[in-house]
């Protein structure tokens, strides 16, 4: 289930912003428990900026991981438990930073994950 509140218009690469969600949505689905994934994501306004959030009730992350993550092919699990290449989350990281925000996360292993970035505007 994906429940969307009230996303801004920004100005941006249409393509790569769509990459960006799709990354982050997909993280989403794929770590996830056996209960029902479900992804809520809303955005907020900053001073001159839109955070923009994803959270789900996944597996979740350790703090210990969280820069780590952003990293091309560091990858907190192996291929056998979870398909991927470990790039998703460094190319959602330059996306953000080619728009010149910034890119971050909170969790906690069982309570799922929130991944938060900023866009100016």
């Amino acid at each position: 289930r994906i429940v969307i509140t009230g996303l801004p218009m920004v100005n941006g690469d249409a393509v790569r912003l769509g990459q960006l969600l799709q990354n982050l949505i997909s993280n989403a689905i794929k770590f996830r428990t056996r209960v029902l994934p479900t992804v809520h994501i809303a955005a907020r306004r900053e001073y001159d900026e839109w955070v923009i959030s994803v959270q789900d009730n996944g597996i979740g992350i350790d703090t210990l991981y969280f820069e780590q993550i952003f990293k091309v092919f560091n990858r907190l699990h192996v291929r056998t438990v979870y398909d991927g290449t470990g790039i998703g989350l460094a190319i959602c990281k330059k996306i953000v930073e080619q728009h010149r925000g910034r890119i971050w996360v909170t969790s906690a292993p069982g309570s799922g994950s929130t991944f938060f970035f900023s866009i100016p505007g």
